[in-house]
């Protein structure tokens, strides 16, 4: 699962994905949402005081919490879906929610 979280920049590594575009303080972007984080980028921002940013986390999450989560789910989409028929445009929709809900960690 992943997460975003605001962390110092001096906890920020190289890899990461940032989650919120990084603006200075006139408006301009200096670092794009959804860029990877290299060594150039860490001292850029320090050179501009950012002091931190937003960024994409995975999170690594235990079976057994994995499959509860996914158990809860099943039976929301269960209840959402009960009168949706079987055809096989309502199973990829039942699926693709589940996908997404799992991958969200909604």
């Amino acid at each position: 699962m992943k997460e975003i979280v605001s962390l110092p920049l001096g906890e920020v590594t190289v890899g990461m994905q940032v989650a919120e575009a990084v603006i200075d303080a006139g408006g301009h972007v200096l670092v794009p949402a959804a860029a990877e984080i290299s060594e150039s980028m860490l001292h850029g921002l320090a050179r501009r005081e950012v002091a931190e940013i937003r960024v994409v986390r995975e999170v690594v999450e235990d079976a057994a919490a994995v499959e509860a989560r996914r158990a809860g789910q099943v039976r929301q989409l269960d209840q959402l879906f009960r009168k949706a028929g079987d055809g096989a445009e309502t199973r990829l929709l039942y699926q693709a929610i589940l996908a997404y809900r799992m991958e969200s960690g909604s």
